[in-house]
């Protein structure tokens, strides 16, 4: 992927990624955003959309169905369709409300798809292999993609001017054409290719849990993502795999926290709440 690091040219920005599922909690996020703001802080907000994407797909009576690749996975497909719909959540809901819950506290907040001044761009997936019983057939409509190139200099361009730059999937590849892209590894693209000084993913759980059903077995950090990710059930693994991405591309820290929590960035940033994600230190628990 195209990198380009902030290094010299001034102060590294955070990354402060808002999930989408429910529950989460984007009044509470954007207030710390603001607060961040304030202080002078260059801040990168990249929002998800999967509960508001589903709803407005059934409210269509519509659906994503899944499909088993031959390689044992199960992926929900992506068609022309099905993304249309999901832009139209994505981007013409979800983003916008977190562009007006900061513009309502005063920070300066402009909303951006990937295809927006190409500033996501990706290579688009091979056409997927899907198991069917016992015949394999091959899909070539699924629009999924790998993201290749972040245009840093845009996202500077607007910081400097004084903007908070608001990004979502989908992304856009060379030739033009829209494709789904995880918006966890949207956020750890933007914090590698900027050199951020930190990667925040707010979700609906409080952190990696080594039991889900025990908020006792938060892991408080760690620097060892790959063994800790065997913990990680359902969608906390495509945040551990983000934050793993991050960190390998230069972000000194990651944090997986609850956008419930009571200042969750903050709380966050000062090792005060969720999952702390470095580079070589020792799994700490809630309760040591």
């Amino acid at each position: 992927m195209s990198t380009s690091r902030q290094g010299s040219e001034g102060t590294a920005p955070l990354v402060v990624k808002i999930g989408g599922a429910a529950g989460v909690d984007l009044d509470n996020v954007c207030a710390d955003v603001a607060e961040l703001r304030r202080r002078g802080e260059h801040v990168v907000v990249v929002n998800g959309g999967s509960e508001a994407g589903d709803a407005l797909l059934a409210s269509l009576g519509m659906e994503r169905p899944e499909a088993l690749t031959a390689s044992g996975n199960v992926v929900r497909l992506t068609n022309e369709a099905t993304l249309r719909v999901l832009t139209m959540a994505w981007v013409g809901d979800v983003n916008k409300r977190a562009v007006l819950a900061l513009l309502a506290r005063g920070v300066n907040a402009l909303g951006l798809c990937g295809a927006d001044g190409r500033v996501l761009v990706a290579r688009r997936r091979p056409p997927l292999k899907v198991q069917e019983g016992a015949r394999t057939r091959i899909d070539r409509g699924h629009l999924a993609g790998e993201i290749t190139e972040v245009n840093t200099r845009l996202l500077r361009v607007l910081m400097e001017a004084g903007q908070t730059p608001v990004i979502c999937p989908p992304a856009v590849t060379e030739d033009g054409v829209l494709v789904n892209v995880d918006a966890d590894q949207v956020a750890a693209a933007i914090a590698s290719a900027l050199g951020a000084r930190a990667l925040v993913m707010l979700s609906n759980v409080a952190g990696l849990l080594e039991d889900p059903a025990d908020p006792a077995t938060l892991i408080r950090s760690s620097d060892d993502v790959e063994r800790v990710m065997g913990f990680a059930k359902g969608r906390m693994r495509y945040k551990l795999e983000a934050a793993r991405r991050a960190l390998v591309g230069g972000v000194p820290a990651a944090y997986v926290t609850a956008s419930s929590t009571a200042r969750p960035v903050l709380s966050a940033l000062a090792n005060e709440a969720g999952t702390h994600l470095t580079a070589p230190r020792r799994v700490a628990h809630a309760g040591a």
